[in-house]
């Protein structure tokens, strides 16, 4: 009997998917032994072709496609509340995962099933032979053939990196493109200036399709005025100036941001981090672009009212914040928030970060201030990991510890009633943090 993807739908058009004969840690071994980049010389003609043999299963979707350097998924996050609270059926397709690589896949408010992941996976899997598709490139056809055979109407996609040769960029037709602020980051891949990079990024846009986006720095944008001129797609940018911070309460801020003269959306964030207005503006301003009659000042706060994003200025246990900054501008942000996030005891600070990022400066912008009583750096377990050598320049040895349990139990044993203990450098610190508190707890 063939089988679908969700029991209420039709068998796939690619075909059978046949008995589910792997168990999901099978597959999320192989994926996870997928190199990150290949060494073969396909491109985007070959991912589209790929698509072809799987039934072209992108078609018949409006698409949102996002890049740029940092709130790309708290943007994507945002839009999918307003699409969901707007009855808008979506996929959303994000990355890194925090916990379960089953994460990036999410079909409105549930992350794709084990079974629905194993199907997906089995199909792609059936289907290479001329190249074996990336570890994103794998992870990005099967949310393709999940999100088709769940029969949503919208797609949002987070670029994975750059946006020119990005594996969702393998879209061909697109209803919206949105351009989070660009900085400094993976400049081994994208180039070593801000234009440079803003023109990767920019590989996303399509003829006529509109574009939205953040400020940006002064260079940045008149590049990206003149692409979306090239392109003849409509252009809009956020304006600082149509944010209204209306209170700022301990687990929540109150912000409006008014869309013109007359429409003013005014609504309140779930969260610490005073760099999620500008996020939340953006979608705002998107969703209000998108000109779905479904969408409502109503639908557009009940959705941001809900959203929950994690790793972002999260509390994971009383006075524990971790953060996924994990750049220049990223950190520039996440210490913005921690001054203004009052606190009648002692501020202390784990980091641990990777080899690519630009940690050094990260580290010397952390300590800018004074404003941690103590900063301590730890060793992830990955393989990308910062080491104890790394950390060196920036620490004495006593402050540098071998993995996160050690150096996090640390500070939970130092920390009293009113301290917070702040938690950043890289997403890939998430689970191994959850894991400590976790186990804390079973003890």
């Amino acid at each position: 009997m063939e089988q679908s993807l969700y029991v209420d739908k039709p068998p796939h058009k690619c075909g059978a998917f046949g008995r589910i004969i792997k168990q999901f840690s099978e597959c999320e071994k192989y994926i996870l032994s997928i190199p990150k980049f290949s060494q073969d010389k396909h491109n985007l003609e070959d991912l589209q072709q790929f698509l072809a043999k799987l039934g072209n299963p992108q078609l018949g979707k409006k698409i949102i496609h996002v890049a740029g350097t940092n709130g790309k998924g708290s943007v994507c996050a945002y839009l999918h509340f307003i699409f969901q609270a707007s009855g808008i059926s979506t996929g959303l397709f994000t990355s890194p995962h925090l916990i379960t690589m089953r994460e990036r896949i999410k079909i409105n408010d549930e992350i794709v099933s084990e079974d629905n992941f194993i199907s997906a996976f089995e199909i792609v899997k059936k289907n290479i032979t001329d190249f074996h598709p990336t570890f994103f490139e794998f992870l990005f056809l099967m949310a393709m053939l999940i999100f088709d055979d769940a029969g949503v109407e919208c797609l949002i996609l987070e670029t994975g990196l750059g946006g020119r040769l990005d594996a969702t960029n393998a879209i061909r037709e697109k209803d919206l493109t949105i351009i989070t602020p660009i900085s400094f980051d993976h400049m081994e891949y994208l180039g070593t200036t801000l234009t440079a990079i803003a023109g990767e990024k920019l590989g996303i846009l399509r003829v006529a399709v509109p574009v939205v986006s953040a400020i940006q720095e002064p260079d940045v944008m008149k590049f990206i005025e003149q692409k979306a001129a090239e392109y003849e797609s409509p252009f809009t940018v956020i304006n600082n100036n149509a944010i209204k911070i209306n209170k700022i309460a301990l687990k929540t801020i109150d912000f409006s941001y008014q869309y013109r003269y007359d429409i003013v959306v005014r609504t309140k964030l779930s969260t610490k981090a005073l760099y999620q207005i500008e996020n939340a503006s953006l979608a705002i301003h998107s969703a209000l672009i998108f000109n779905d009659e479904r969408i409502s000042i109503k639908s557009i706060t009940d959705g941001l009212n809900q959203t929950v994003w994690q790793g972002r200025m999260e509390e994971l246990d009383s006075g524990i914040i971790i953060d996924g900054a994990h750049n220049e501008n990223g950190i520039l942000a996440f210490m913005q928030t921690v001054k203004n996030i009052a606190c009648e005891g002692r501020k202390f600070l784990l980091f641990g970060g990777v080899r690519e990022k630009q940690s050094k400066k990260m580290i010397d912008i952390l300590r800018e201030d004074a404003i941690f009583d103590e900063i301590i750096a730890c060793v992830l377990d990955n393989l990308r990991s910062l080491g104890s050598e790394d950390y060196k320049s920036s620490f004495l040895p006593e402050q540098v510890y071998p993995n996160v349990k050690s150096g996090l139990l640390l500070l939970i044993n130092k920390k009293q009633t009113d301290d917070l203990i702040f938690i950043t450098g890289s997403l890939y610190l998430y689970s191994e943090v959850i894991q400590v508190l976790t186990e804390g707890t079973d003890d």
